[in-house]
């Protein structure tokens, strides 16, 4: 059953509330081929450069990320192939390098940290995670699948033994064909706490830790694997653009100007924000093949609400391809969400801006649950000069009111709804 939100929100909080409608420019160079992944967060700018053929496989830290191991394709498609040769661990003794004529590639997906190239065995079974299943006695993941890696251009055949899903423990073989077999394991603690992945390379048998804090990132640019279509069906394509940190999440506003984007944004972008990490992605930019040129359009757009809980408005102005890997972008902060520590409460954070209004006032609501609700526009003495129906989703909802008519003054907004009721002062100013 859905918590009913019993307490007032007082967005006296909010406290003038960041809102700012100056552009901020920034760069990031990937290097030539673009050998380098690029951590950055919206308010501190670049955070961390990795040469990005510093690792093989990466190992999922958080069962919420349903077991994922990663191949990199960061290095290009090429770098690192997982082939899903179609035996068992029974079979392990006898898999050979002649089994790759009849295997699959596995790749990984850009929609969600969790589809990893390991993961990318369809299965009817909901507790299968592609390389091994669900134990429901143990709680740990076991291992059924061998699959054969080539790294850098060497062979590996890899199976992973079991997960333990409490403490983040990775067991797994690994044999290069020409010896006996390694047995490794990747924890958790102590050396990735706070990231996403370890990872660890086949070659040197060790593993790195080469992501930021969790904490400290929102986008990676990076060259990644996606689906793209080249005249036909879909096909893996390594592309290059930026990829999300968990729990950012995104909203696009398509063949729009900026500043129209910015001005309407709440009409279209906002109400279904988007978690995929690749909502920004590499589609910003276009190849122009007679003139041999990057062409990067001004009708595209992105919101991002960060890890601060801060909204942006994000576009890309130029793209310097494969011989600096250098990308160039403006940004502006459009608002702060303060944060709701009440565990009863189905909002997990909330705007009004600006402070006072003028001729707009901006309520952004982020939502726990989807739910119906009425906003009304009250004068001191209780009228109600505005009233409109609300369907609010998951996720970030914004609500423009055309103030433009109302004179200076004191005003009470309510939102009221089966899940959410709020009341708070607005004031506007002519």
């Amino acid at each position: 059953m859905k918590k009913i939100l019993l307490s007032m929100i007082s967005m006296l909080a909010l406290g003038g509330a960041a809102y700012s409608q100056a552009w901020t420019w920034d760069s990031v160079a990937m290097g030539p081929g673009y050998a380098n992944d690029i951590y950055y967060s919206m308010n501190n700018n670049q955070i961390k450069s990795e040469d990005n053929k510093n690792w093989h496989l990466a190992f999922s830290l958080s069962i919420g990320d349903s077991a994922a191991v990663w191949a990199n394709h960061n290095g290009g498609n090429n770098y690192v192939k997982v082939y899903n040769v179609h035996k068992d661990k029974s079979q392990w003794a006898s898999v050979a390098l002649g089994d790759t004529a009849a295997a699959n590639l596995c790749f990984n997906h850009d929609m969600a940290w969790f589809e990893g190239a390991f993961n990318d065995i369809p299965s009817a079974d909901p507790f299968n995670y592609g390389w091994g299943t669900y134990d429901a006695v143990s709680h740990n993941i076991v291992g059924d699948s061998v699959f054969i890696v080539k790294a850098n251009n060497v062979f590996y055949k890899v199976i992973i033994d079991s997960l333990n899903s409490m403490a983040m423990n990775w067991h797994f073989r690994v044999n290069d064909f020409n010896g006996a077999d390694s047995v490794y394991m990747v924890s958790k603690q102590p050396n990735f706490t706070n990231r996403l992945f370890a990872y660890f390379n086949l070659g040197t048998g060790t593993d790195t830790n080469r992501e930021p804090d969790i904490a400290t990132w929102d986008l990676l640019f990076t060259r990644y694997n996606s689906l793209v279509s080249l005249g036909g069906p879909p096909q893996p394509y390594s592309v290059v653009g930026a990829l999300g940190n968990k729990g950012i999440k995104f909203a696009q506003a398509l063949q729009v100007h900026v500043d129209t984007a910015y001005n309407h944004y709440a009409d279209y972008a906002v109400p279904d924000w988007s978690r995929v990490i690749s909502s920004v992605g590499y589609g910003w930019k276009t190849f122009d093949q007679p003139n041999n040129v990057w062409i990067v359009p001004d009708s595209i757009s992105y919101f991002v609400l960060d890890k601060a809980n801060d909204v942006w408005q994000l576009q890309f102005t130029a793209f310097g391809g494969g011989a600096d890997g250098k990308i160039v972008f403006r940004k502006r902060k459009i608002a702060n969400l303060t944060s709701v520590n009440d565990v009863t409460n189905e909002i997990n954070g909330y705007s009004i801006y600006p402070v006072p209004a003028q001729q707009q006032l901006n309520v952004l609501l982020d939502s726990k649950v989807g739910a119906e609700a009425v906003i009304t526009l009250n004068d001191i003495q209780g009228r109600v000069l505005m009233n409109r129906n609300l369907k609010l989703n998951t996720g970030l909802n914004a609500i423009q009111l055309n103030t433009g008519h109302l004179p200076s003054g004191n005003y009470i907004l309510n939102v009221n709804g089966q899940q959410i009721r709020l009341q708070e002062k607005v004031s506007i100013l002519r």
